[in-house]
C-alpha cells in the first residue's frame, strides 16, 4: 500500500462510537425535538385561542385552519393560485439569473468595471422593490408582469454581489496558471471561473429565490394580482381569517420548498466539492 493509498483510505470509527452525524440533545436525535417543537407551538396556540383573549377573527383555532388548509388542496382554484404566484416568482428570478450572473462575472474580473458601477449595485441592493408598486400598478396593471418586475428589481443585485464575491474566490495563483497556459477567453469562464465561483453563486440564488417568493405574495397583497397573496387578503377582508390563516402557512411551504429545491441542486452540483469547503 502506498502513501497515497493511506491518505485516501476513509477513517474508521472507534468501535463503539457512533457513525451518526445528527446532533443529540439529551441522548434525543435532533428529529423528534423538532416534531415535539413543532407540537407544543400548536398546542400553545390552541390554549391562546381557547382563552379568548384575541378575537376568532385575528386567531382562529388551529383545527379550523388546518380544515381550510386540507381542503384548499383538493380544489382546482387553489392550485391555480399557487400557479400564478409560482410563476411571477420564478419568471422574475430566471430573468435576475441572466443580468445578474454575467454582470457579476464581468464586475468581479475588472476592477474598474465594479467602480464604474459601485454605487449603482449598492444603491440597489438596498432599495425596497415594493415601492415602485404605484408606479408599476399604473403602467403595467394587475397581471404578471408587475410581479416580474418588481422580482427582478429585488433580486438582481443580490445576484450581481454573490457572483462579484465568487469570482473574486479564485486564488491568484490558478489565475496564473491558466494564463501560463493560455488559457483565456469563453474557455477560462466556462472551466476556471464558473466552476470555482459556483458555490457562492448558488448560496446567492437560494437566497434571491426566497426573497422573489416573498416579494412576489406581498405584490400579490398590495396590488390584488392573482396568486397567494390576492387570497390571504380576499380571505381576511371576507372574515374568513381561517382561510387566510391556511394561505399564509401554503406562503411559508412554498418558500421553504424553492429553497430546499435549490438547496439539493446545490448539493448535486457542487458534489466534487470537499465537504464543508462550500459558501
Amino acid at each position: 500500500m502506498t502513501v497515497t493509498d493511506i491518505q485516501r483510505a476513509p477513517a474508521r470509527a472507534p468501535a463503539g462510537a457512533r457513525t451518526s452525524s445528527e446532533p443529540r440533545l439529551g441522548g434525543i436525535g435532533v428529529t423528534p425535538w423538532r416534531i415535539l417543537v413543532f407540537g407544543a407551538g400548536i398546542a400553545l396556540w390552541y390554549l391562546i385561542h381557547l382563552t379568548g383573549v384575541f378575537p376568532a377573527t385575528l386567531l382562529p383555532s388551529p383545527i379550523a385552519v388546518f380544515m381550510e388548509w386540507a381542503q384548499a388542496l383538493v380544489t382546482g382554484s387553489f392550485w391555480s393560485i399557487l400557479g400564478d404566484t409560482l410563476a411571477g416568482a420564478l419568471v422574475g428570478l430566471a430573468f435576475g439569473i441572466v443580468a445578474g450572473i454575467p454582470l457579476g462575472i464581468l464586475t468581479g474580473r475588472f476592477v474598474a468595471a465594479e467602480l464604474s458601477v459601485r454605487f449603482l449595485v449598492d444603491f440597489g441592493r438596498a432599495f425596497p422593490a415594493v415601492a415602485l408598486v404605484a408606479v408599476l400598478l399604473l403602467i403595467l396593471g394587475r397581471g404578471i408582469e408587475v410581479k416580474v418586475v418588481l422580482v427582478f428589481v429585488a433580486v438582481v443585485f443580490i445576484i450581481i454581489l454573490q457572483t462579484q464575491h465568487g469570482v473574486r474566490s479564485v486564488s491568484a495563483s490558478i489565475v496564473d496558471t491558466t494564463h501560463a497556459f493560455r488559457i483565456r477567453g469563453g474557455l477560462f469562464v466556462r472551466k476556471v471561473l464558473l466552476p470555482s465561483a459556483a458555490p457562492s453563486i448558488l448560496a446567492g440564488l437560494r437566497l434571491a429565490a426566497s426573497v422573489a417568493v416573498l416579494v412576489t405574495i406581498s405584490t400579490e397583497v398590495l396590488t390584488g394580482a392573482p396568486g397567494l397573496g390576492a387570497s390571504i387578503a380576499e380571505a381576511q377582508v371576507g372574515g374568513n381569517s381561517a382561510l387566510a390563516y391556511a394561505y399564509i402557512v401554503y406562503a411559508g411551504l412554498l418558500g421553504y420548498a424553492v429553497n430546499m429545491g435549490l438547496g439539493w441542486a446545490q448539493g448535486r452540483l457542487l458534489r466534487w466539492q470537499p465537504q464543508g469547503s462550500g459558501d
